[in-house]
């Protein structure tokens, strides 16, 4: 049996809250391969959906496995085992780049002719035997046994049910392979996953990620959020293209709103000395992404498994969060440096 491992009084813990976003994903690799370099800090728990679920479940085998460099190799192993498997995809965007002349290098011919397809076909119709590369990619590259034995991180998963279309959050040794694929089950490519007999599809409808699992869960008092879906764009979108993706972001990021909102409040309520002896307490929220690095990405490039373009948002999501690190490393434990409702988030 593992025995779980004492903290050092000098370290840090903070909690990790995952978006999804497919290809982008590689942001969070980025930000996770930097948090797993620094030794002041210790990541006590995950919560994440689709990609961020991924993430996740990677992180906790490397970790069980061998440790903070053995889960940083295991991301690179996975997400250059992702960009193999994407890269021949038709919904690929790179590559179509090159077949286009340079006035047309915005669009993604497949995806645009499969997002009217999906339109009027079901996966049951046009994927009558379920096949999805992510499933034999994970099944590949994880070993959930170790994931279950990881006793120095937490790992929560979300999943939307189909039939009631609420949250669902896998935790412990419930995080399996099954699991996974729910969370990142998008309907209009595979059929949903059946758990126990029950349906899901993408967590990220319903807790992109799931925040209240993860407190509910934890000890510390830090939350820092992966947000690799633009929570803000500087101009009304015009071209059909650009108004699907920004409803797409729209979409995926209104879970998120709500439980920071959510989260804020009971903040709030707890500095005026209110819900006293209910079991709340105050969270010191922090911040990574879902600014520059993806306003100028289109949503097509979600499915965009070219190796320079993962490597480019890897090495943005480090650099963000070696940034964060210098400026605010001190503030873990001690203040939030993000809050709900501030210039980033308001109306």
């Amino acid at each position: 049996m593992t025995v779980p491992r004492r903290r050092k009084p000098h370290i840090k813990t903070i909690s990790l809250a995952l978006q999804g976003g497919g290809a982008h994903g590689a942001f969070t690799w980025g930000v996770l391969d930097r948090l797993l370099e620094e030794e002041r800090l210790e990541i006590e728990a995950i919560t994440g959906a689709s990609a961020g679920a991924v993430n996740a479940v990677v992180v906790a085998e490397g970790l069980a496995e061998g440790g903070r460099a053995r889960a940083r190799a295991q991301l690179q192993e996975f997400w250059s085992a992702v960009s193999r498997a994407l890269s021949l995809s038709p919904l690929s965007g790179a590559l179509w780049q090159n077949f286009l002349p340079p006035w047309l290098r915005g669009l993604n011919p497949a995806m645009t002719a499969f997002d009217m397809f999906s339109k009027i076909a079901s996966p049951y119709d046009f994927n009558p035997t379920d096949y999805n590369p992510l499933r034999d990619i994970v099944e590949k590259e994880v070993d959930f046994r170790l994931v279950h034995v990881c006793t120095t991180m937490k790992l929560f998963v979300s999943a939307t049910n189909v039939e009631t279309g609420r949250l669902k959050v896998f935790s412990g040794n419930e995080v399996t392979l099954d699991a996974v694929m729910a969370s990142a089950c998008l309907p209009t490519l595979y059929k949903a996953v059946e758990i126990d007999g029950v349906s899901y599809w993408d967590g990220g409808y319903t807790g992109n990620p799931a925040l209240h699992d993860l407190i509910k869960g934890t000890e510390g008092s830090d939350l820092m959020v992966v947000q690799i879906n633009p929570d803000r764009r500087a101009e009304v979108p015009r071209a059909a293209g650009d108004i699907l993706s920004r409803l797409n972001e729209i979409t995926f990021n209104a879970s998120l709103v709500r439980d920071l909102q959510a989260v804020a409040f009971v903040n709030k309520a707890l500095a005026k000395g209110g819900l006293s002896g209910l079991g709340y307490r105050t969270v010191h929220l922090h911040r990574i992404g879902g600014g520059a690095t993806f306003e100028m990405l289109r949503n097509y490039s979600k499915f965009d498994g070219n190796w320079s373009f993962l490597t480019q948002l890897r090495d943005a999501g480090y650099a963000e969060t070696d940034l964060w690190l210098r400026e605010h490393f001190d503030a873990v434990g001690q203040s939030a440096t993000f809050e709900p409702g501030s210039d980033a988030w308001r109306d």
